[in-house]
């Protein structure tokens, strides 16, 4: 059997409910991760292959000594997909890959990955996170046949930095390829009206992205704000604004009109995402992922442009754009919606495909869409799994928002996280070092501590029930103030 290990928040079966894929940011910040992540999982379920996910552990923090020993002794092909992982946010988790990869042997294929400098700004922009990169691809290179990038933008910084043109394959966002290479979209309906259901997706970052926001939702009743980063479900799940923006015509206050008429939904999963999707008429926004999604779920999309990374994926999936560095407010949906023509998207998609498909043939990885090869258990695996619901604003009208929230809290997030019983359960954790001065040695012996002083104070709670529930609340109180205190 052969064993892949993939970069992934989790696999595509196991459902996270909200409150931990924020506490855990098991989705990496941005649900749109899911879409390439997944596709991924799905291209490579062939027969007589399983998938790990390593939860995007190594990056997250410094790896650990024996992490490349143990992915070298447990796996056959360590498979990265990334997005716009070139890029000054970005750079100390591509660092600290990068140092996992030093000791890693095994084939290591690197899928998607692509370059993001702000609008108007060309791969000068990138300066800053050259050597990193330059370490990062170079020791990719050195464990495969070529790196698979996002388009021409990112294979002309990868050129400018020294790489070969030949070890270079532009391969698009593999999310694309997830129906396979006869996919295609068509609109549903002639025209827009105001009652048509639309999705929008946003960057609350974008200059006049408000303004644009906000008369979009008062002209159209049946629109649903998409939102997809850790910001967003934060906002619904606890009712915490964004802490960066201060539009108030931006979506991302309890006050704008579309929290309060309950018009926001979060997708914690993509096959719930892609079916909500498949109900609406049309999506548009500044969100390559919010698109994509629309796109798998059947539903014509128009990205709006507003830097190098989305722009280049556009043009390269022949995607419907419009190049937007800044939005005004008379936008019309309805314009934007005439001007999507399909017809190049579709006629692209199976060229694309073809690429994509001969990358991955020269890097040595199995894929269900060669001919003979099984699909795996992955769609009896999917058909079996159960995913959570879209997260809705608190406000919304049964109450049934509060009152998860409630038990979440209840159930004990507050004290301890890992312990909880909806919490995520990594398939693939660090080594557990022994050593008395490591880091997980000094976890292990706090946790065993305030596990005992747990136990202790439910010994005490018993006998002090049957006295004042004064003294009791006074115990409690001195323990977690000292629990506090230790953490």
């Amino acid at each position: 059997m052969t064993r892949l290990l993939i970069r992934s928040g989790k696999d595509p079966f196991t459902p996270v409910v909200a409150e931990s894929t924020l506490t855990q940011d098991v989705f990496n910040s941005n649900s749109g991760n899911y879409l390439f992540q997944h596709s991924m999982w799905k291209t490579l379920s062939v027969d007589g292959a399983e998938l790990v996910t390593n939860s995007t552990l190594s990056e997250r923090v410094p790896p650990e000594p024996g992490d490349a020993a143990r992915i070298n002794d447990e796996f056959d092909h360590f498979v990265i997909p990334m997005a716009n992982a070139f890029r000054r946010e970005f750079e100390p988790r591509l660092a600290r890959l990068a140092e996992l990869l030093e000791g890693v042997t095994i084939p290591v294929t690197v899928t998607g990955i692509g370059a993001q400098a702000p609008h108007g700004h060309g791969i000068e922009a990138l300066e800053p996170v050259n050597d990193t990169v330059k370490k990062f691809v170079g020791l990719v290179l050195d464990r495969s046949a070529s790196i698979g990038v996002r388009g021409e933008f990112t294979r002309s910084y990868l050129l400018s930095l020294g790489f070969p043109d030949d070890a270079i394959d532009v391969i698009g966002c593999p999310s694309l390829f997830l129906h396979g290479r006869d996919f295609r979209v068509d609109k549903r309906v002639d025209a827009l009206t105001s009652d048509s259901p639309l999705a929008l997706n946003l960057t609350p970052e974008v200059p006049g992205i408000g303004a644009f926001a906000t008369t979009q939702a008062e002209r159209h009743p049946n629109l649903t704000y998409i939102g997809q980063d850790a910001h967003d479900l934060r906002m619904l799940l606890w009712g915490v604004p964004f802490p960066h923006v201060h539009d108030p015509l931006v979506p991302v206050h309890l006050e704008h009109p579309l929290y309060q008429q309950d018009r926001i939904r979060l997708f914690l999963d993509t096959w719930p995402w892609y079916d909500f999707m498949a109900t609406q008429h049309f999506a548009y926004g500044t969100r390559f992922h919010g698109n994509v999604a629309a796109l798998l779920g059947g539903t014509p999309a128009h990205l709006l442009a507003h830097d190098s990374r989305t722009l280049e994926l556009a043009e390269y999936h022949r995607m419907p754009f419009t190049t937007m560095p800044s939005f005004e407010a008379d936008l019309s949906a309805a314009e934007l919606y005439e001007a999507t023509d399909m017809a190049e998207f579709n006629a692209e998609l199976p060229r694309g495909f073809d690429r994509f498909t001969a990358f991955l043939d020269r890097n040595g990885l199995e894929h269900i869409h060669t001919d003979g090869n099984g699909t795996g258990t992955f769609d009896a695996d999917l058909a079996a799994a159960t995913f959570p619901p879209p997260v809705q604003p608190l406000i919304a009208g049964d109450g049934h928002e509060i009152a998860s929230r409630l038990q979440w809290l209840r159930d004990g997030m507050v004290l301890d996280i890992t312990r909880h019983p909806q919490a995520y359960q990594q398939p693939w954790e660090h080594p557990t070092w022994s050593g008395a001065g490591s880091r997980h040695a000094r976890l292990h012996a706090k946790v065993q501590a305030q596990a005992g002083e747990i136990e202790t104070l439910y010994a005490r709670l018993e006998l002090v029930e049957r006295g004042s529930p004064y003294i009791a609340m006074r115990r409690i109180g001195r323990w977690f103030k000292r629990m506090l205190r230790r953490s």
